[in-house]
């Protein structure tokens, strides 16, 4: 019979390699407060998800050698499916540029008043970007009196 511990340590990897995946997910929230610790830890896990992500690999096909059981093999193809997707830069699917931004009359505008704005006035036309779209995309492409520009912060 197989215990309970190893049923523990079959299930560990494959869970540790799916946190490595879904913590940018749930902490990086652009249009929300972001909290610095979080961040942080966000940030500095990223360089050592691919790593920790093979040692899962590793481990939970030790593991299910060991168990030698369907669920136990099943266990290890989800946590490479999770540690590959460990490899994909969360922030460059998250953050996606603006190549045809769309604009509104001033006056028609729904801006907070702690809202900041990035300007352009160019040629007699303006632009206002809002810092906080700025923050999730990184990067408008537009034209203001015909001329191309790209807005970011």
């Amino acid at each position: 019979m197989i215990q309970v511990w190893q049923w523990f340590q079959a299930v560990l990897p494959a869970l540790v390699a799916l946190a490595l995946v879904l913590i940018p997910f749930l902490v990086i929230q652009p249009s929300k407060a972001q909290d610095e610790q979080q961040l942080l830890l966000v940030l500095g896990l990223k360089p050592w998800a691919p790593v920790l992500g093979l040692l899962c690999v590793i481990f939970s096909l030790l593991q299910s050698r060991r168990i030698r059981r369907w669920p136990a093999y099943l266990l290890s193809v989800l946590t490479v499916v999770f540690a590959g997707l460990g490899y994909v830069n969360v922030f460059e699917i998250m953050f996606h540029r603006i190549d045809e931004a769309q604009f509104v009359v001033a006056a028609d505008a729904i801006v907070d008043g702690d809202d900041m704005l990035l300007t352009v006035k160019l040629g007699g036309e303006s632009r206002a970007y809002p810092v906080r779209m700025l923050a999730y995309h990184h990067l408008v492409n537009d034209r203001v009196s015909g001329v191309p520009i790209v807005a970011t912060y």
